[in-house]
């Protein structure tokens, strides 16, 4: 059996951010955000949406298509006015079955990909009625108004030939058109951010940024100098500081030195960042690959005993009893300063915002596995963004004047309130 080569906090001690520091970061951030929209040298971007927000009053029965992964999701959705709403209908399919049919290589036309895609709209619509659309869509795009976005090219194992360099809802629009659903029409295309920050404000009001924070990370807010919601594409900001372990999970993925904030704190990373530290911990390198949801699994053990046993089928490997906590103590620390980096990014939004003033009491948009499901870390969020604010000479003790909220369901209520709003705009 091999023993313990280090002390936990050897480890941890690289991934803990205290007060000054995440003061810090906020401040960059807020420069970062001034920088992105003067075109002026940034990590960040400054991406326009080209969607207001919600009043909440919003009424009627939208399709809201939901294409932002491996899965793509249809909805009838019924806004009631009122800061309401009521989803009529969910249609949901995977884009590959083994053995079925695979929408997401390279021997698969743009055609039969929309088809397919409009084939589930129809389920969703109940025939062909007249439906005004919104369209979730999240993948590099560039866009001029809020109709329509071309797409960049492909993320996420989707290799569709013929799309890229395409209007994605004329495409849409196209495939309906061949289906006999000539009755609906896609009228908005945003992404699973903009939508976020749609739903959370047609909800609850007061809210003027979103984060998403689940395989990916990003961040919007609504900017008052352009009249719209600018997107961020914050998960490639560079301005937090490193240890040995993100660096190695920088190296070995796909795009070394590309989307670094987000390989320190989105789901799609933090499971291989905890297995680095356990290697280490370990001097191993025979620990298996495993998600950051089985990672949560483990934190999340009942008693050290019913940790112990996940750790050893997760793991490969035998586990003394002496090494469980110092183990979950490092991946607890990992899932902290992911919470903490996500509420300092967001109050470098709010300081942007609120440069000499008292910020406002408001809510800010969450939605994402890694914060929905992770114990404590909406809270952990929101001790980041008081934090900052003490730093801003507002009081460490007093409630943060921004509160983060989750969001359910965010891209498809949000592509429904896109199509109220492009439907009025009309």
């Amino acid at each position: 059996m091999e023993t313990t080569q280090i002390d936990w906090m050897a480890i941890a001690q690289y991934f803990y951010i205290d007060d000054e520091q995440l003061q810090s970061f906020s401040l960059l951030f807020s420069k970062s955000i001034e920088a992105a929209l003067n075109g002026e040298p940034s990590t960040l971007s400054a991406v326009k949406s080209y969607m207001g927000l919600p009043t909440g009053d919003e009424q009627g029965v939208y399709l809201a298509l939901d294409f932002g992964g491996t899965n793509v999701r249809a909805s009838r959705v019924r806004l009631l006015g009122n800061h309401c709403f009521l989803v009529e209908k969910k249609v949901s399919r995977p884009l590959k079955q083994p053995g079925k049919y695979d929408y997401m290589s390279n021997t698969t036309t743009a055609t039969e990909l929309f088809d397919f895609i409009a084939d589930i709209v129809r389920e969703a619509a109940g025939g062909n009625k007249p439906f005004k659309l919104g369209h979730t869509f999240s993948f590099g795009v560039e866009q001029t108004d809020a109709s329509d976005a071309v797409l960049i090219d492909w993320s996420k194992e989707i290799d569709v030939p013929g799309v890229a360099g395409k209007k994605i809802n004329t495409l849409l629009y196209q495939a309906l058109q061949r289906a006999g659903l000539d009755a609906i029409e896609p009228v908005a295309i945003l992404n699973d951010t903009t939508a976020a920050l749609l739903a959370s404000s047609y909800q609850h009001g007061k809210v003027n940024i979103a984060v998403v924070c689940g395989t990916g990370f990003n961040i919007c807010y609504y900017e008052p100098a352009w009249k719209m919601i600018v997107i961020l594409e914050a998960g490639g900001y560079e301005g937090a500081s490193r240890n040995e372990w993100d660096n190695r999970v920088d190296a070995a993925s796909h795009l070394p030195g590309n989307h670094k904030l987000e390989k320190m704190v989105s789901g799609g990373y933090l499971g291989e960042l905890y297995r680095q530290t356990v290697m280490t911990y370990f001097n191993s390198s025979a620990i298996p690959h495993f998600t950051t949801k089985d990672m949560n699994e483990l934190l999340q053990s009942e008693s050290p005993t019913e940790g112990r046993i996940h750790m050893g089928k997760l793991w490969h490997r035998i586990v003394r009893p002496q090494d469980v906590q110092p183990l979950r103590n490092i991946g607890a620390t990992i899932f902290v300063r992911s919470a903490q980096l996500t509420g300092a990014s967001c109050y470098g939004v709010l300081h942007h915002l609120y440069p000499k003033g008292r910020i406002p009491k408001q809510h800010i948009a969450v939605e994402g596995s890694v914060l929905a499901h992770i114990r404590g870390g909406m809270i952990m969020v929101e001790d980041a963004i008081r934090a900052c604010q003490a730093g801003n000479c507002h009081g460490h003790l007093q409630s943060a004047s921004a509160e983060p909220v989750l969001v359910q369901d965010g891209p498809s209520i949000g592509a429904a309130i896109a199509a109220a709003m492009c439907t009025h705009r009309k």
